[in-house]
């Protein structure tokens, strides 16, 4: 029978190696950039609830991360604004959650002419 010790060595490695396999593909600049831009969300909403703000600032966090690679492709007029994942994860973190609420509050309001075409 295996010592006590050696099985928890032998589980604790397994789990490392777990751990490092599914961090082995996180950008990590893009995680960084996403979490400043979550943090400063976070800090800067104080009229909200808590719970609100620990909401908003895991989906900034997450959405930022996520948004990052396709930032990083947009060109305009021959001019890439970010070509790092860092700055772009930044920026999307920053501005998901208040471009959705902008959207979501825009959608709520009724039409200006009932909503009838011609």
């Amino acid at each position: 029978m295996a010592e006590p010790t050696s099985t928890g060595i032998a589980v604790a490695g397994a789990f490392g190696a777990g751990i490092a396999g599914v961090l082995a593909g996180v950008d990590s600049a893009a995680a960084v950039g996403s979490l400043c831009g979550s943090v400063i969300y976070f800090i800067s909403s104080k009229e909200l609830q808590m719970p609100e703000r620990l909401a908003y600032f895991l989906i900034s966090f997450v959405m930022g991360y996520l948004l990052a690679p396709a930032i990083t492709g947009i060109e305009a007029w021959g001019i890439k604004p970010f070509t790092m994942p860092a700055p772009a994860a930044f920026g999307a973190s920053l501005m998901v959650v208040t471009i959705s609420l902008a959207a979501l509050k825009r959608k709520g309001r009724a039409p200006v002419d009932g909503g009838l075409d011609g």
